[in-house]
């Protein structure tokens, strides 16, 4: 980092002070810099934005050269031990200004990458005589976003397709050289910006476009125009105009060269056609990595808007100029992503700990990760545990970030892992084993320890340098820079190492502030700013330290009974496991699957996401009072929405619930918008219908899209902040932006509707999917299911019942309703925790954590020895729960004399009779 911090200073200070600063360089830069050599400009400190940006261009195209290395910041020209950047000038400010290629080794089809748009100094691109391969269409996609850029030549290379209208308007472009190529079709309308245009030796066809202000200088030599009005040329000799490809290719098709070794550009050579970048449309995320994606937009704190269940991912060789969503992620066919890029994005991760989540070993066809500059700030271990369980992953980016602690070994052995980069991070400790699948190895700048491991077969492109490194000689040190490593003042720190279970990580309150500072700076000064600083670094607890701890007891009742519930399939979920804590670490041994715990035990988020889930929220969850966050995403939950969620409004600090990706039907329940605590509810990919309810003021995120909602979204008079219902049956679309469902089955399903007390319901088979248009009818609501009073003779049994255990729920009368089986909740009803048979029998006694419910000092079961009529209605009881948490301080029943009592096994019918 101290050839970070000398960049820092010398931009920092005013032009004539800066070669006045203090550096062991000082010398050699002013030899280099009183006469440098014929056609080389000063070497100049790149910032790490440009580093960044550059590096995306070299990956992009293949660029060999071994002074392209990220872990170089001089600008092409000699700056002190070491070259940098060949091609590359810079200003006087260490900005990027040009990048000139001319001949030498051949270039990839690219495409440019869209990093290029960080160069804002950025003037002048060649790319000459460089065999590139590649429709122009697509070579091209994200130039428009290098905003500066005044010219572009690309001569001398086998480009093909036609001219892109964004490529001639850029507002900047003056100059524009594309001669001597095989570029087909008309030439769009060009901008006026443009004053010089080199065209010659192409297939272009059609007139010239008259230009709205006359070029100064334009070519259009040896082509196929029938009109060189505005600008001189001639038609080709070789007679070839009309014949190229079969005389004209299809629609999604583009007339390619058919390149072979040795082939020189200009050559009159076979063409064909072959697939356009406009033939690739972006297409939705199949539905489980899409699932999955969500999730780790969740855990990473990725705040882009367009990652959601509707957008569209854009599909490997497809053109960045269509509409499409999921922002640095690319696909592959079957809509399953294959990179994630998301590169300087200051802001996007905001979580104060972010991680990736299991589920990312769902995306098993996900081979490139880069999260470069993005100022994250976390233990690497705990961010990075569950990338090891990739079986695809090849290229792995995570520098220039704020990660910090040891390396764990799981990651460099991943087996298809070919190229990892953590340079310019916080990283301390020694490194692990080397994998033989590695091909490139950048761990520069951080503070990492002892020796560099010897690697079972030689790496091809390793870097080390700036570490405290005692031996790198096992590191490939022909790469420039590979043995500098740290002085011993700065390799002390934390006080020379942290005890066990204590991390050396940046201090945070220090960080918090330099980011403060940055606010008033643009995206790209302060990024680079950000990854150049170098923070004090303080001993802190690592999340490995913080250790499962045993749940509570009134927890424990309740998440068993969510269990039975749902049908929760986890084995570990069971009396005595422990529970990880929020800010502990994956990587500890712990029970309960799926659960956060506070310090106290008490569960404060829930994500069973990817399983397979039936059944409903019971109404023991009540007791879950420190529950903010439940997360049931693609589940393959089949279930009316209101029978499912009619105990949610018990938990009333909920603040997070996602349930999307599931088989949820029915209408939306009001209770549900206006729970008083939530503030985010995703309900999106279902097949809900019906009108929206009111939404609670409280809600800040609403997701519905892909459902079959109707009618118009409700007006409110406090707008919600983010809102989508793409993909409904709504009508309008005020106060929340969407779209109509594209299938046209809005006015069909389920002929049209169904009737008073049923509900729409998907009609769901094996393999299917969520999301997917299938088969619909009506099906008995919860609604449909009203209470009803006892029958006379059980109401008089309970009633004794009640006296006898000392239950003082007020609603225990004679007159009071009794829920039924599959009714809902919501329904007004009396006789609290009991359910009844259609003719008004009990079938279930459920009282849980009703603490101070049973106010005798020995209640018990009272039966006489002869059954009588109240003691029949009692034993048709399935099922008695009456938990600990209960207070129940009675004797057990079979110890009592039975000239008095009848034992609990007198149920002859009961299934389940826990009285612990």
């Amino acid at each position: 980092m101290a050839t970070s911090q000398l960049r820092l200073q010398r931009q920092s200070a005013p032009p004539l002070l800066r070669l006045l600063l203090p550096s062991p360089l000082l010398l050699l830069l002013l030899c280099t810099l009183l006469v440098p050599p014929l056609g080389v400009g000063a070497g100049q400190l790149l910032d790490a934005s440009s580093v960044g940006a550059l590096q995306a261009f070299k990956s992009a195209l293949g660029v060999t050269y071994s002074d392209w290395n990220a872990d170089l910041d001089c600008c092409f020209a000699t700056c002190g031990p070491t070259d940098g950047w060949t091609n590359v000038f810079c200003d006087g400010d260490g900005q990027v200004t040009d990048i000139t290629f001319q001949g030498g080794s051949p270039l990839s089809p690219g495409p440019l990458p869209l990093q290029l748009s960080s160069l804002t100094a950025l003037t002048y691109i060649m790319l000459r005589q460089l065999r590139i391969h590649a429709e122009l269409k697509a070579f091209t996609q994200h130039l428009s976003a290098v905003s500066g850029l005044q010219r572009f030549d690309m001569a001398y290379n086998f480009l093909y397709g036609s001219i892109p209208a964004a490529l001639v308007t850029m507002p900047a472009l003056t100059i524009l050289a594309l001669p001597v190529n095989y570029l087909t079709g008309s030439i769009p309308q060009l901008g006026s910006q443009l004053v010089e245009l080199i065209l010659a030796s192409n297939y272009l066809s059609s007139s010239f476009p008259n230009p709205s202000t006359p070029l100064a200088s334009c070519s259009a030599y040896s082509t196929c125009l029938t009109d060189f009005t505005g600008c001189p040329g001639s038609v080709r000799t070789s007679g070839v105009c009309g014949t190229i490809c079969g005389g004209g290719c299809g629609e999604g098709e583009a007339c390619a060269p058919l390149v072979e070794e040795g082939t020189m550009p200009g050559n009159t050579i076979p063409m064909e056609c072959a697939v356009s970048i406009d033939s690739v449309p972006p297409r939705l995320m199949h539905t489980s990595a899409a699932a999955a994606m969500l999730l780790l937009r969740r855990s990473l704190g990725v705040t882009f808007t367009d990652w959601t269940a509707t957008s569209l991912c854009l599909v490997s060789g497809g053109s960045m100029l269509t509409p499409h969503g999921w922002t640095g992620v690319r696909c592959d066919s079957q809509g399953h992503p294959i990179a994630i890029d998301i590169t300087a994005t200051t802001g996007q991760f905001l979580l104060p700990a972010p991680s990736f989540p299991s589920v990312v070993s769902t995306l098993q066809a996900l081979s490139s990760i880069a999260l470069p500059g993005n100022g994250i700030y976390t233990e690497f271990k705990a961010f990075a545990w569950h990338l090891s369980r990739l079986t695809s992953l090849k290229h792995l980016d995570l520098s220039s970030n704020v990660l910090y602690g040891p390396i764990h070994s799981s990651l460099l052995t991943i087996p298809t892992l070919t190229s990892l980069t953590l340079s310019d991070n916080y990283l301390s400790g020694c490194i692990p084993a080397l994998g033989s699948q590695l091909l490139s190895l950048s761990l520069s700048s951080n503070y990492l320890s002892s020796s560099f491991p010897m690697p079972p077969t030689p790496l091809p492109a390793c870097s080390a340098h700036t570490n405290c490194l005692t031996d790198v000689s096992a590191c490939n040190t022909s790469e420039a820079g590979a043995g500098n490593q740290r002085s011993a003042s700065e390799c002390a720190i934390c006080g020379g190492g942290c005890a066990e279970g204590v991390v050396c990580a940046p201090n945070l309150m220090v960080l918090r502030r330099a980011q403060s500072m940055q606010s008033t700076q643009s995206t790209q000064s302060a990024m680079a700013a950000a990854a150049t600083l170098s923070y004090p670094m303080s001993c802190f607890r690592s999340r490995d330290s913080f250790l499962p701890v045993a749940m509570a007891p009134d927890a424990v009742a309740a998440m068993l009974a969510l269990k039975t519930g749902l049908h929760v399939p986890f084995t570990d979920w069971v009396q005595g496991a422990l529970c990880s804590v929020e800010w502990g670490a994956d990587s500890t041994t712990h029970g309960w699957t799926a659960v956060t715990c506070n310090g106290e035990g008490h569960p404060t988020a829930i994500a069973i996401d990817l399983q397979e889930l039936s059944g409903s929220f019971p109404s023991e969850m009540s007791a879950l009072t420190a529950l903010t966050h439940i997360s049931l995403i693609n589940d393959r939950i089949v279930a009316e929405i209101g029978a499912l969620a009619q105990n949610l409004p018990s938990i009333t600090n909920l603040q997070y619930l996602d349930m999307a990706y599931n088989f949820l039907y029915g209408f939306i329940p009001e209770t549900l918008l206006t729970l008083p605590a939530l503030t985010f509810l995703s309900l999106s990919v279902n097949y809900l219908s019906g009108s929206i309810p009111q939404p609670g003021s409280q809600l800040l995120e609403l997701a519905l899209s892909s459902n079959y909602l109707s009618s118009s979204f409700p007006s409110s008079p406090t707008p919600i902040p983010t809102c989508t219902a793409f993909s409904t049956c709504l009508t309008d679309f005020t106060g929340c932006p969407g779209s109509l469902r594209t299938s046209g089955d809005c006015g069909t399903i389920c002929g049209g509707g169904c009737g008073e007390g049923e509900a729409c319901a998907p009609l769901v088979e094996e393999g299917i999917e969520p999301g997917s248009i299938i088969p619909m009818g009506c099906a008995v609501s919860i609604e449909s299911v009203p209470p009803r009073l006892m029958h006379t003779s059980a109401a008089t049994a309970m009633l004794l019942l009640k006296r006898s255990l000392g239950v003082t729920f007020t609603d225990w009368t004679t007159a009071s309703l009794c829920l039924t089986p599959g009714g809902s909740m919501l329904t007004p009803h009396g006789w609290t925790g009991v359910l009844c048979d259609s003719q008004g029998h009990p079938i279930a006694i459920n009282i849980t954590d009703a603490t101070g419910q049973f106010r005798l000092p020995a209640p018990s079961f009272l039966l006489s020895s002869q059954p009588s009529r109240r003691s029949q209605a009692l034993l048709s009881l399935e099922t008695a729960s009456i938990p600990s948490s209960s207070r129940l301080r009675g004797t057990c029943l079979a110890s009592r004399p039975s000239s008095t009592s009848t034992s609990a096994a007198t149920f002859s019918t009961a299934r389940s009779i826990p009285l612990w």
